[in-house]
């Protein structure tokens, strides 16, 4: 046995220490981190995009305006609203004092009836186009080739008339030809039953339907009629181009003493007749079966070509166009109201 003494445990205190001193370090580490990222602001949530309100328009956009940069050609009154069409243009509409262009469509339109909630109108190429107020609707059709120059209702339809004595009935929803043998061109017809109406035309074309069938009748005149209006095929008043107005009392007979201008349109409204034509004349006359009667000219203040008249209750309506100008005038007893601008 060796007497050296046995050998020291090796002094571990100095590693132990190390080790704490490391250890030590990675907890600040971490702590420091975590601190760091505790004390780090959180992002902000990005945006979310916000659309911005904007008030609905409560009524539609004003298209008024429009309505009178067309060529207005006819009109009349369906249902509580007024309608025009146009040559060309489109077709508007007034109601609750406010006029709209409904429909911007370009169409050759001439001339126009109404009847009840319905108005019908027809033009170039045999277009018939009709207007539901009720369902605000409008729908388009061609009956045939030759254009459509005129319409009147007629029971449960309508009859319209054109070129090359072109006759047709609408009844039940369809169409078919109510005429032969007529060649003029036809301007205007008015119908009292499906055997009772009056059309005239080219070269002073006037024929009366009878239960026999289409009967010409002689009018003295070689103008053209471009309108005929009346109470019955008994009382009856055509008016035309080169100063022409004619009265039926049994037979065609021209009124004295009324301007000499190319008349467009004729109606009765009441006990008066109104006339209108070109240079803005409108004339009124009140005895339609007589050749002496009291004509009086309607002052509306403009030149405007005047191409259709329609009634309203105890208005008169007056609808003129030229040159890519149109007005509406409104005639009543307190005087008159217009829309538009046609000198």
């Amino acid at each position: 046995m060796s007497g050296d003494p046995p050998p020291r445990p090796p002094d571990r205190s100095v590693a132990y220490a190390i080790a704490i001193v490391i250890v030590l370090i990675v907890v600040a580490i971490a702590g420091g981190v975590g601190a760091s990222r505790l004390a780090r602001p959180a992002p902000s949530p990005s945006p979310t995009a916000t659309p911005i309100a904007r008030p609905s328009p409560t009524e539609p956009p004003d298209t008024g305006p429009f309505v009178f940069t067309q060529t207005l050609s006819a009109g009349c009154v369906a249902g509580d609203a007024v309608y025009v069409v146009s040559d060309g243009g489109g077709i508007g509409r007034f109601a609750f004092d406010r006029w709209q262009l409904i429909d911007a469509t370009a169409r050759s339109l001439v001339a126009a009836t109404c009847a009840g909630g319905r108005a019908v109108a027809v033009g170039g190429g045999g277009r018939v186009v009709t207007i539901d107020d009720r369902e605000q609707t409008i729908r388009s059709d061609a009956i045939q080739l030759d254009d459509l120059l005129g319409v009147a209702p007629l029971g449960d339809g309508v009859l319209a008339v054109g070129r090359a004595g072109s006759v047709q009935r609408q009844g039940g929803g369809t169409w078919g030809i109510y005429a032969t043998g007529i060649d003029q061109d036809l301007f205007a017809v008015i119908a009292f039953g499906p055997l009772s109406a009056w059309v005239v035309g080219a070269a002073g074309a006037a024929y009366r339907l009878e239960p026999a069938g289409w009967r010409p009748v002689e009018t003295g005149v070689t103008s053209t009629l471009r309108s005929v209006a009346g109470t019955s095929v008994d009382d009856a008043v055509a008016v035309g181009d080169d100063g022409v107005v004619l009265v039926w009392d049994g037979r065609w007979m021209p009124l004295p003493d009324v301007p000499k201008v190319s008349y467009r349109a004729v109606l009765r409204a009441g006990a008066v007749t109104y006339a209108a034509g070109d240079g803005g004349t409108l004339i009124s006359f009140s005895n339609t079966r007589s050749t002496t009667s009291d004509v009086r000219r309607v002052d509306l203040g403009t030149t405007c070509t005047l191409r259709s008249l329609f009634s309203r209750g105890d208005e008169v309506w007056v609808v003129g166009s030229d040159g890519g100008r149109a007005a509406v005038w409104r005639v009543r007893s307190n005087g008159v109201f217009h829309w538009g601008e046609c000198p």
